[in-house]
Formats: structure tokens, sequence, C-alpha cells
């Protein structure tokens, strides 16, 4: 079984969360998140694609696994199943569903 694993200088161009949604502050997401908006109805309220922020939290939540497989947490099995999952799980928490 073959992992391949990207370091994060492969992806100078990362963005952060906020940067990414136009907002100012993570309190502006908590604000709207507060009043019933999800990740993606402040992306489009902002004119952003929703698949940005999806990928940008896969990305970031795949950098997780890959410090977990190295430090030994997880095994290559567990991080293969794990980042399956991911999608999955990041699509229904940009959507609120």
């Amino acid at each position: 079984m073959e992992i391949v694993i990207r370091t994060s200088d492969t992806n100078p161009t990362r963005e952060d969360l906020l940067h990414v949604l136009k907002l100012s502050s993570e309190e502006d997401i908590y604000k709207a998140q507060t009043n019933g908006f999800s990740l993606a109805d402040i992306a489009k309220a902002n004119q952003v694609d929703v698949q940005k922020v999806i990928e940008l939290q896969l990305a970031e939540l795949t950098e997780l696994l890959q410090k977990r497989l190295f430090q030994g947490s997880i095994t290559p099995e567990q991080y293969l199943a794990q980042r399956a999952e991911l999608p999955e799980i990041i699509i229904k928490s940009v959507y609120a569903l």
C-alpha cells in the first residue's frame, strides 16, 4: 500500500478561511453561524465559490491527518479510511446539513 503525502511546502498559496470568505474576523463567522447561516451561505453572500471553502477545509484536515500518521498516532489504514470520509464530512459541515 502506497500513501502519497504532500507537505504544506507544496501548497504555498493555501489561504485561511477568513481570507477565502472575505471576512475580517472569526467573530464574523461566529455571528453569522449563530444567526443560522452556514459557511456555504456566508460564501454565497460574499460572492465566493463554495468549492473554495470545501477545498480549503479538505486541505487543512488532510494535513492534520498526515501529522497524526507521521506521529504514529494512526496507522496507514486508519489514515486512508479517515481521509476517504473527509469530503462527505466537510460538505455536511459547510452546508450545515
